[in-house]
Order: structure tokens, then sequence, then C-alpha cells
């Protein structure tokens, strides 16, 4: 179930898997398909936290690196960096029509 759930943010291709533990890699094209399915920066975090090795979750810091977590943020800041707005354009056939508008 879990190496199934990130199926949904990693690259399936590019999964190694041991007895204890399932290396997958996070791209910007996989994360951007987490994205599209309504998927939230926070929530890949929270996932990848309650489920890193027990080893990683000993002690105060987080068991992501924080690289990690600064560029999935980055990534999902690109997506609302840019607003798109409908817009109409006029063509003035006359000079007295630029002047009326």
């Amino acid at each position: 179930l879990h190496v199934s759930m990130l199926g949904l943010f990693c690259d399936v291709q590019t999964i190694r898997r041991l007895p204890n533990v399932v290396f997958m890699v996070i791209t910007r094209d996989s994360i951007k398909a987490a994205f599209a399915l309504g998927i939230q920066a926070q929530q890949i975090l929270r996932f990848l936290e309650k489920h890193a090795h027990p080893k990683l979750r000993q002690g105060t810091a987080s068991p992501i690196p924080g690289n990690i977590v600064d560029q999935i943020f980055l990534w999902d800041r690109e997506r609302h960096r840019l607003g798109w707005n409908e817009v109409f354009m006029h063509q003035c056939m006359l000079h007295g029509e630029f002047q009326a508008v």
C-alpha cells in the first residue's frame, strides 16, 4: 500500500527494493503529476516523514533533508507563479473608431 502511495509522487520506473526499505526518485515531473491529482506539497512531506525508516525518525530533526523540503515547496510555488486572465483584442479599422475608443 505504501509503495503504491509513493508511486503517486515518485518516478515509478526508478524503484529499488531491499528487505526493509524502498528507494524511488522524486522528480519535478512526478511531483507536478501529484499536484495535478490534487495532492499538496505539505501532504507529500507529511507522508514522507510519517513513513521514513525508524532510525531516521529518532531524534528531533526531520527525517527529510532540507533541500528536498525546499525543492518540493519551490515546485509547488512554481504552479502559482502565473495567473491567467481572459482578455479581448479589438482592432480598429478606421481612425475615427480609434479616437472613439
